[in-house]
This record gives structure tokens, C-alpha cells and sequence, in this order.
């Protein structure tokens, strides 16, 4: 079984490498466009690992990651949110990710699990969290853990594109 710690500065460099491991496959059929292809501020902009996010989410106290034999294998990046969705206090689940090869062996349930725990010592009353439709195997994971899935599709507006 893997080794849940919080987040520490000293994982930067390990768990950025992975998130975007883990983006690239995904990315490359969402924007149908080769990953060599992306510019370099593009990726770098990219995840909960980017320069601001990173801090936000080693602050939060709810962001863990999954080590195996002392390698990071596994992340999860949480915050408490007040006001959401009609509930005073709400966890929100950024991203959740396991190294390929590391899959299938109860760390994503792990990760996710440790972050809701976690999350309702802080006052947490509920846990959201956005799935892509054709992500079978983070819906499932999800479901294990009790949540509830519904139709709904997260909407985003860019400011810049107000118009």
C-alpha cells in the first residue's frame, strides 16, 4: 500500500513532472495537436503545479501525494472553499492523478479518500469535485467513495473573451 503525506515544497519538481505526464495523453486528444506542438507559456500554465497554483494548493493542508518505494506515483489537490454551491464550507477537488503504472492498485481511492477525511476534520460539509464524461475510471473511483454524479457539464468563461 502506497504512502500518503501531505504536500511539501520539496515534491514541486516530482509531482509537476507527473501532473503533466499524465495531461499530456488527455491533452493531445482534446486539442487534437501533438504535445510538441503546445507552446511552452501554454504548459507552463498548465495544472495545479503551475507557479501560484502550486503554493495555493501546499497551503490548503488538503493536498497529498502517493509514494511507493519513495517515489511520488500519485497526487491529489484540494482547498477548502466557503460558499459554494449553497454549503458554508465545501472541499474542492483540483486534479487527481496516478502514474499509469502505478494504477488499478487502490492509491487514486487512497488519495481521494485521506483529502475528504481530511476535509471534514476541517468543517467540511461536502466534497465537489469536475469529471469528464469520458473519464470511466475516475467515475468510478468517485462513486466508490460515495459521491453522487449527476449530468451536470462545468461551464468556464476566459475574462479575456468577455463578450
Amino acid at each position: 500500500m502506497a504512502q500518503i503525506t501531505k504536500l511539501k515544497e520539496a515534491d514541486r519538481g516530482h509531482v509537476r513532472a507527473l501532473e503533466l505526464f499524465i495531461m499530456k495523453e488527455y491533452l493531445e486528444a482534446m486539442l487534437n495537436r501533438k504535445w510538441e506542438e503546445l507552446s511552452q507559456d501554454f504548459i507552463d500554465q498548465l495544472g495545479a503545479t503551475s507557479d501560484g497554483a502550486f503554493e495555493l494548493y501546499l497551503d490548503s493542508g488538503l493536498s497529498y501525494v502517493a509514494k511507493e518505494k519513495g517515489q511520488i506515483v500519485g497526487f491529489v489537490f484540494a482547498q477548502m472553499v466557503e460558499h459554494m454551491s449553497n454549503i458554508p464550507k465545501m472541499v474542492w477537488i483540483e486534479g487527481i492523478g496516478v502514474h499509469p503504472s502505478h494504477q488499478r492498485k487502490g492509491i487514486g481511492y487512497q488519495l481521494l479518500k485521506k483529502a475528504c477525511e481530511e476535509g471534514k476534520k476541517a468543517g467540511a460539509q461536502a466534497v465537489q469535485s469536475a469529471i469528464l464524461p469520458e473519464n470511466a475510471k475516475s467515475m468510478m473511483l468517485h462513486k466508490k467513495l460515495g459521491f453522487f454524479l449527476d449530468a451536470r457539464k462545468l461551464s468556464f468563461l476566459d475574462l479575456d473573451n468577455l463578450k
